[in-house]
């Protein structure tokens, strides 16, 4: 099937409707049709509790073809892999959208050749890149660096175009060697390689509009699930035999690469995705009042979180009831001085060390996720309890009105309260109290941590010289899905977590999300339901990511063009 041959500086744009978040459940208790949204018991906030119907007989979950450019960090991993160059580097500028604008397109022809220059492309020429100009190895080269850059075989009308680049080279007076180099510059920013472009493969037993996808495709879409990267040796080989045809063939493959090292990283960084903590190194807190604080020990906060999060999916019986009870944290020496546990390592190492587990337990109790979730100042019990409310539970809430005043609280002279009673008297009444009289009680069982994530039992400081302390109080009576109640401090918000369903359900929708890069569409919102279903029983989370990644979304689409 004949694909479309772009030339190396095309602009490619599409347009495509991404549907919004797949949150569930809503502020006034109402939940979407044919959605497993959490929810209190009798239908309180954000819905009841529950999955939608199973996929009906003849329908193939699946969602439109659409054409996906690498992210800059999945084109630095490509590059690596492709040139068999650890050291390779790649910056890109801007993000991943199917646009690409023309600074873009500049930065793009930059980076590929620099990556040229580096040579490591050569080793992959099959006759001495230093001899004559040998038309026959140029071709053979096109062949298989093509076919590696492209993740499939390199069709005749590619062949022939990059052929006429190498010829072309030397025309205009370069030797062998810098016609090579041109060719792979070429291909390192064609759209071919810099786009995921899926076309399918037609078949009878589908229903009409529906494609399988090839062996090709299937394998592109498994390694950068799990790798962020190009398919490997193997998975290719995988494709070409015809072993990824079936979904049994995919979840071999899929269980291959989660037992690589590889796909911790990939893991990881779902976590610090999941828990917007990509920015954390770059928010400092107040100097004066957290001498502690700086750009490596934020770091280390967010590599603790993302090392637990590895540690409850890859192990034995990895499950969110791990993720969130357990009290075993990564940590540097600083980081474990801001935990308050002995420092088990030399400076610049890190270990395995366990917290006090009357103080933290899970995922939500570590220093990144409430220094993310707090200012530069005080923590932020509205922002904490907006993050457990839309992303641990999946329940929708309408942005606050533009004219909102986001001032943080802050104690003074004249209100010399604790940031909890601040807040309460701040969103009291009015509007904006349907939303905060469920989002607050939830920020405020994690107020026994301040804005660095450090444990506290009094709110101390300064205030015109004099020094004060206010007690904390970390006791809510929640009314949020499946964990409302009464609960006390962090621990027992992540126990009650541990627990839910809505919880379950939430991180289910979230792993298909980040898997597929959008939210499921109207016809996979009943797979979604199954995973749901599933999940809820086994609490696996490497199974999840399997079930997922051999799905029916995963192996067929609608709507592609040839």
């Amino acid at each position: 099937m004949a694909r479309t041959v772009f030339s190396a500086r095309s602009v490619v744009a599409i347009a495509a409707v991404t549907l919004g978040a797949g949150c569930m459940g809503s502020i006034d208790g109402s939940a979407e049709p044919d959605r497993g949204g959490g929810g209190g018991e009798g239908g309180g906030p954000g819905g009841s509790v529950g999955v939608g119907p199973s996929c009906a007989a003849g329908i193939v979950p699946v969602s439109t073809a659409r054409l996906r450019r690498l992210s800059p960090d999945q084109y630095a991993n490509t590059a690596r892999d492709l040139l068999a160059d650890p050291k390779a580097e790649a910056h890109l500028a801007g993000g991943d959208g199917a646009i690409i604008s023309g600074l873009e397109v500049d930065r793009l022809n930059q980076t590929a050749a620099e990556l040229v220059a580096r040579g490591a492309h050569r080793t992959q020429v099959p006759c001495d890149i230093n001899g004559p100009e040998n038309l026959t190895c140029a071709q053979a080269f096109v062949d298989t660096f093509g076919r590696r850059a492209f993740r499939r075989p390199v069709e005749a009308e590619e062949k022939a175009w990059l052929t006429g680049v190498f010829s072309k080279a030397i025309r205009l007076g370069g030797s062998f060697r810098t016609a090579i180099d041109t060719v792979a510059q070429v291909i390192l920013q064609s759209p071919q390689h810099l786009y995921l472009h899926e076309v399918g493969v037609a078949d009878s037993s589908l229903p009409a509009g529906v494609r399988r996808l090839s062996g090709h495709e299937r394998a592109t879409r498994l390694s950068y699930m799990f790798w962020a990267s190009t398919p490997d040796p193997a998975l290719m080989q995988a494709a070409a035999e015809g072993r990824l045809d079936s979904a049994e063939g995919v979840r071999a493959q899929a269980l291959r690469l989660l037992d690589s090292p590889r796909a911790r990283g990939t893991v990881g960084k779902f976590a610090s995705s999941w828990l917007e903590l990509d920015g954390l190194a770059d928010q400092p807190k107040n100097a004066g009042k957290f001498r502690m604080d700086n750009p490596a020990l934020r770091t280390a906060m967010k590599a603790e979180t993302e090392a637990l999060f590895e540690k409850a999916f890859f192990e034995p019986g990895g499950s969110l009831r791990t993720l969130m009870t357990s009290t075993q944290a990564y940590v540097t020496g600083p980081l474990a001085q801001l935990y308050g546990v002995a420092t088990p390592v030399a400076a610049g190492q890190s270990a395995w060390v366990s917290l006090d587990g009357g103080q933290r337990a899970g995922l939500f109790t570590r220093a990144a996720f409430l220094a993310s979730h707090a200012n530069e100042d005080f923590q932020s019990p509205i922002h904490r309890g907006v993050f457990l409310y839309r992303h641990a539970l999946c329940q929708s809430i309408p942005d606050p009105p533009p004219d909102t005043d986001d001032t943080p609280v802050a104690p003074s002279a004249q209100q010399l309260k604790s940031v909890r009673d601040l807040t309460v008297a701040k969103t009291a009444g009015g509007v904006c109290a349907s939303c905060h009289d469920i989002l607050n009680p939830i920020g405020f069982t994690l107020e026994n941590f301040d804005a660095l994530g450090r444990w506290q039992v009094t709110e101390s400081g300064r205030i015109d010289g004099k020094a004060y302390n206010v007690p904390v109080n970390a006791t809510a009576t929640v009314r949020a899905a499946d964990i409302a109640g009464e609960i006390n401090g962090g621990v027992a918000l992540s126990g009650r977590l541990a627990e839910s369903l809505a919880a379950r359900d939430c991180l289910v929708e979230t792993w298909f999300s980040e898997s597929f890069g959008r939210a499921p569409t109207t016809e996979e919102i009943c797979k979604v339901d199954e995973f749901k279903t599933w999940f809820r029983q086994n609490d696996d989370l490497r199974g999840l990511a399997v079930n997922v990644a051999s799905s029916e979304p995963a192996l067929f689409i609608k709507g592609a063009t040839p």
